[in-house]
């Protein structure tokens, strides 16, 4: 005897489930909120997701394929190295001025506590890291060997900027107020 058809798509569910984790934290859903957003029954839910850890792993990597990538591929540009880390900056300030209150779901994300994701901290963890490398890579490859050395330090100025303007997001400073700091942070980085 076969299984009773699912009544709900996958891929839609997994969109219904970003907004939610985006706009209610990983610690503000419950999978009670998951399973209203998507129309899914309790059993039927963890069928097919398992269980909140799990779907906020699907969660993460569909965002970073579709929100991440897309401002980590302007790293990758024909530009001098500072200029494309300015460029970033720039687009995480139009992309925070355009998700008030909600920031970012990845940079929020690693501000919740370690005991409070359980073992998605870690999957979360190794994202920032990728976020990082990136960065990092991208510095590294000015040829003035002065600048090399400080890539590093960039990196860690370059992850308080985003954070901080993922914090300003959240507390809807206005978009003006976002994009004149993410500016100001991108002409530091490019002089």
């Amino acid at each position: 005897m076969a299984g009773r058809p699912k009544s709900f798509d996958v891929d839609e569910a997994i969109d219904a489930f970003v907004d939610v984790f985006w706009t209610n934290g990983y610690r503000g859903t419950s999978v009670d909120d998951l399973q209203d957003a998507a129309g899914i029954k309790r059993g039927s839910f963890y069928a097919a997701f398992g269980c909140k850890d799990d779907v906020f792993e699907r969660v993460l990597e569909k965002y970073w394929n579709e929100a991440t990538e897309v401002g980590l591929k302007i790293l990758d540009e024909d530009k001098p190295p500072k200029q494309a880390v300015a460029n970033f900056i720039r687009h995480i300030g139009s992309f925070m001025s355009l998700n008030t209150p909600r920031g970012c779901l990845l940079l929020s994300s690693s501000s919740e506590t370690a005991d409070a994701l359980s073992g998605e901290q870690s999957f979360v963890c190794s994202k920032m890291t990728e976020l990082e490398n990136r960065l990092l890579r991208t510095l590294e490859r000015d040829r003035d060997e002065t600048a090399s050395l400080c890539a590093r330090d960039q990196v860690n100025f370059v992850l308080a900027v985003i954070l901080g303007l993922n914090a300003m997001a959240k507390a809807d400073c206005g978009s003006s107020r976002i994009r004149a700091a993410a500016d100001y942070a991108a002409r530091s980085i490019a002089s």
